[in-house]
């Protein structure tokens, strides 16, 4: 997971992880509130899961976004550029792992 993401995400990450020690401490054990306990770490596993994706997604746009990994040098050294080879795989692997979790909508 990468954790060099913008403050807002790392603040999330907090939050969540804070919710999740919170609420488990609180009141676990106590019959009244374990729908609401259930209820909260669902919601935090899914937030988790949330923000794996988004570290998945960051790191295939880095690697998109790298301008080595289009640069005509590589048919030196490789014999390929390493966008033309990947054609693609990389963000499809990317969408396919996401909508096992949840349709994406257009």
């Amino acid at each position: 997971m990468n954790n060099n993401t913008d403050p807002k995400i790392q603040e999330i990450r907090k939050a969540v992880e804070f919710n999740y020690l919170w609420w488990g401490a609180a009141f676990e054990g106590e019959e009244l509130c374990q729908d609401e306990l259930e209820n909260v770490k669902e919601l935090v596993r899914y937030a988790k899961l949330l923000l794996s994706e988004y570290d998945r997604l960051t790191n295939v746009l880095r690697w998109y976004a790298d301008k080595d990994n289009y640069d005509p040098v590589h048919l030196d050294t490789f014999g390929y550029i390493p966008i033309d080879k990947d054609e693609g795989k990389r963000a499809m692997a990317a969408i396919s792992h996401i909508e096992r979790i949840t349709p994406i909508r257009p």
